[in-house]
């Protein structure tokens, strides 16, 4: 019996130093979730503009362009849903807030709150951004433990990647995203055209959800004089041509319809906007570095 302990621990205390090990490293690494919540705190006093969505935002919005101080707090897949908690926890921490920014991507109207991208995301945005997720179930043990989370293949990734760059965040102090050089844009914009709209195409029309939640962001930025701007980011023109065009139709719809009936909100439409080519991109649905300071001169002209 002796023995069996023996053997059982010898197997067991390498598991559990291994898990204490992740467990850390999710903790206490910083990441993306970590690092943006830690600057939008300190600049609390000085942000005019905030910018929320995902990573259309992340890469195409750069708050260095604006003439007013501006934070970009988007994140890779950030959903309305947590858009919309991300605006209620800091909003009133800025005493000089004037202007928000929401992008308004082909997915975002029809995103449905926990999908599979998003079912991981879920636990960084309680543990590091400090949301409270009405999704995340009282039981569910990964809200406690960041370490169960992922894979372990998954995890071996970001630790490599940490090893090999220094960290793991790739955003600047002001919210935008360091990585995303001209020169690293996708060469095969027609092969990525094609991939990308079929993990994008949902099959969903019904935005009353989300359109309900972009009303409601809306409906508080009038009561603290702050105006609304939705913004539909520049695609690269094969994007265009292969998603769906009555869904687009309907975005641009419903867009317009929230800037008619809302004083404070103005739509800013860029989705196919010409004065972007093949250049301006990463891929076939993200601006490049190039792209992103062209479209943020356009905005700070509509915004200023």
């Amino acid at each position: 019996m002796n023995s069996f302990f023996k053997n059982a621990l010898l197997f067991t205390i390498p598991l559990l130093l291994v898990f204490i090990a992740i467990e850390c490293f999710y903790r206490y690494v910083p990441n993306n979730y970590s690092y943006k919540n830690k600057q939008i705190q300190t600049q609390y006093g000085n942000i005019e503009t905030l910018v929320f969505g995902d990573s259309h935002a992340f890469y195409g919005i750069d708050p260095k362009g604006f003439d007013r101080p501006t934070f970009n707090i988007s994140n890779v897949s950030q959903s309305i849903y947590f858009d919309k908690l991300l605006f209620e926890k800091h909003v009133d921490s800025f005493p000089k807030l004037k202007n928000i920014i929401l992008t308004v991507a082909y997915t975002t109207l029809s995103e449905v709150d926990d999908k599979l991208d998003l079912k991981w995301r879920k636990y960084f945005y309680k543990n590091h951004m400090g949301l409270t997720i009405p999704l995340i179930s009282k039981y569910d043990l990964k809200q406690h433990s960041l370490a169960l989370v992922h894979k372990l293949s998954k995890t071996i990734k970001y630790v490599r990647d940490y090893f090999k760059n220094g960290t793991l965040v790739t955003s600047d102090t002001h919210g935008f995203i360091t990585t995303n050089l001209v020169e690293n844009s996708t060469k095969d914009l027609d092969g990525f055209a094609k991939r990308v709209t079929i993990n994008h195409e949902d099959g969903l029309l019904d935005f009353t959800q989300n359109t309900k939640r972009i009303q409601e962001i809306i409906k508080q930025c009038q009561s603290r004089d702050i105006n609304v701007y939705l913004v539909s980011l520049p695609v690269n023109y094969r994007y265009v041509n292969l998603v769906n065009s009555k869904k687009v139709a309907k975005i641009y719809d419903t867009a317009d319809a929230l800037a008619l009936g809302n004083s404070n909100t103005t739509y800013i439409n860029l989705f196919e906007d010409n004065r972007f080519d093949d250049s301006d991109f990463f891929d076939a649905n993200h601006l490049n570095v190039k792209g992103a300071k062209k479209c943020t001169v356009i905005l700070n002209q509509i915004i200023q």
